[in-house]
């Protein structure tokens, strides 16, 4: 049975509709990366997979039913979201904002558990983060922040977690530590990771599905090697791209590109 999926979603601001007929599978325990130009509404998509903003029409679906209908603290239990723009974590610490993902677990009185603290170590330290449990979230690196942001993701304990973005600010070396601590996830523990990114060839370097959007529409979705091509980029970046294989891992890569002619 197909875990997660939409049918048909339309998301509107106001008058101006974002994401328009939306229907998309996606694979169970796998990385997919959702790839598009500025404001072609992949934000705006997981947002509304996860319920965080209201649809118009459609249904996503998780397990076969649609999470319109689920409660709050059972839909978290199942899925988490990490957005582009964290809210504020002024005056707390690293180990006080992981502990926020025990949140759907907690009882009236809002009191952490053996298990709570169980799941709230784990989850530090597979991703390097026990150090920091005490250090103020303001004073740590770019880096170390969104290590500590995706901790408390998984002390959600979901299976699977949605990321927006969890690249942006961050340099070269920060991105690879955190790219390849979402694979380490996926391989691992069996998540199923769905995450933005701008970056064309890390989405093919390390997702093994992709969904290209234009306009609040898929364009192409599937392998890297049948998105990353230069039909779907000219059409959906509108950039005249030359596609290599990278030959460390034989998966294609945007070598170099111009604006299509005329354009």
């Amino acid at each position: 049975m197909v875990r997660l999926a939409t049918e048909n979603l339309q998301i509107a601001y106001g008058d101006q509709l974002i994401v328009d007929n939306l229907s998309v599978t996606i694979p169970d325990r796998k990385i997919t990366a959702i790839i598009g130009a500025n404001g072609c509404g992949k934000s705006t998509c997981l947002k509304g997979m996860t319920r965080l903003i209201p649809r118009q029409s459609g249904a996503v679906l998780l397990d076969g039913h649609d999470i319109s209908s689920q409660k709050t603290k059972a839909l978290a239990r199942k899925m988490a979201i990490l957005p582009q723009t964290q809210e504020a974590a002024n005056g707390l610490t690293a180990g006080e904002l992981v502990s926020y993902g025990r949140f759907p677990y907690q009882n009236g009185l809002g009191r952490l558990t053996k298990a709570d603290y169980d799941h709230i170590n784990w989850a530090m330290a597979v991703t390097n983060t026990s150090e920091f449990r005490d250090r103020p979230v303001d004073a740590l690196s770019g880096g170390q922040r969104q290590r500590v942001w995706i901790a408390m993701a998984l002390a959600q304990e979901t299976d699977i977690i949605f990321l927006d973005e969890p690249t942006t600010y961050l340099d070269m070396a920060h991105q690879l530590e955190v790219l390849e601590l979402l694979v380490e996830l996926n391989k691992d523990q069996g998540r199923t990771i769905i995450m933005v990114l701008h970056d064309l060839n890390q989405a093919a370097r390390f997702a093994d599905h992709l969904i290209a959007m234009k306009e609040g529409r898929v364009v192409k979705a599937g392998t890297a090697k049948e998105v990353i091509e230069p039909a779907v980029l000219r059409e959906v970046f509108g950039i005249d791209a030359l596609i290599g294989e990278d030959p460390r891992n034989g998966r294609p890569m945007c070598i170099t590109y111009d604006l299509l002619k005329g354009e």
